[in-house]
């Protein structure tokens, strides 16, 4: 191995070793729904289903979080139930969840259904929003990574282990994957909604180790935020997961920024405010934003290298 080759190897390390973690609590969404189930007495799994018993649920969520929007799906198993996932959708404990895999190896993954916004409960979810938004409430649309999704339809262990022996076999699975969400994000900015979260909890640093983790980003994330970011335009904000801006910020393929809000508000509020401002706010997790911001600015992520790949 050469001297430059050496040198590369120990510059990569040296980055890889550099990605920050970001703790996250587990706290709002699903367990405001939990308990708003058990309080309402709430039809389940009806309130996951159905257009009209997601918008009562929505609105009761909102109203006892004290939070500036609704936020649909209440759950992210969406994507993959629409694939063909086995759900199981849970009771007054626990929301859905993965039932036994549908797929047992790669090449059945690859032959799964693409996603279909017009059918099953992604359309009841994408009615809903539009509803709430018609009714003047704000909609912030969960949209779950790759990792998140593929864990409910196949063990994730046969992902890493083809990542490592034949990541060409992965990286057309991206490829699939980014047209669907790309697909579904026009549908969700169709349906009227000004704000998508985005997050991957089943790719985060402690799962899948520095290493992958950056090759993810760099195969997967990156590439798709930055057609993610046409889509949206100036009339959409992507909220991302802390834990996907520090793999962005750290491997290079982003940076972070501040943008100047005109009052002490909330990190939800502020998400709002930067709807034509900014593309992705990511200063903390949006599910625990009621924190208010007193230094009167919020922290944005910006792509670098916005050219889309051909």
């Amino acid at each position: 191995i050469s001297i430059c080759d050496t040198l590369l190897l120990t510059q990569k390390k040296a980055r890889q070793d550099m990605i920050r973690d970001y703790a996250c609590r587990p706290e709002m969404s699903e367990q405001g729904i939990a308990g708003l189930i058990r309080e309402y007495d709430l039809p389940v799994p009806e309130i996951y289903k159905k257009r009209e018993q997601m918008i009562k649920a929505a609105v009761l969520e909102r109203e006892k979080r004290k939070k500036p929007f609704c936020t649909l799906p209440f759950d992210h198993t969406l994507e993959a139930e629409n694939m063909g996932g086995n759900i199981r959708y849970g009771n007054e404990k626990a929301g859905p969840r993965a039932a036994a895999p549908v797929c047992s190896s790669l090449e059945e993954l690859s032959f799964l259904s693409r996603m279909d916004p017009e059918s099953g409960r992604m359309a009841e979810t994408l009615a809903a929003c539009q509803m709430l938004r018609e009714q003047g409430e704000e909609v912030v649309f969960q949209m779950s990574g790759p990792y998140t999704i593929w864990n409910t339809l196949i063990e994730l262990k046969q992902v890493f282990k083809a990542a490592r022996k034949t990541p060409e076999q992965v990286e057309a699975l991206f490829q699939k994957l980014e047209e669907d969400l790309l697909g579904l994000l026009l549908e969700v900015k169709k349906n009227g909604v000004r704000m998508v979260s985005y997050a991957d909890s089943a790719g985060g640093l402690s799962i899948l180790g520095p290493r992958m983790l950056e090759w993810t980003t760099d195969v997967f994330t990156a590439p798709f935020l930055r057609k993610a970011e046409h889509i949206l335009g100036q009339e959409m904000v992507m909220i991302l997961c802390p834990k996907t801006a520090c793999a962005l910020e750290d491997t290079g393929s982003a940076v972070r920024e501040e943008i100047a809000l005109p009052e002490e508000m909330t990190y939800q509020k502020a998400c709002i405010y930067a709807a034509g401002k900014a593309r992705f706010p990511a200063q903390m997790c949006i599910n625990g934003g009621g924190s208010v911001l007193k230094s009167k600015t919020l922290q944005v992520i910006r792509l670098c290298r916005n050219e889309i790949e051909e």
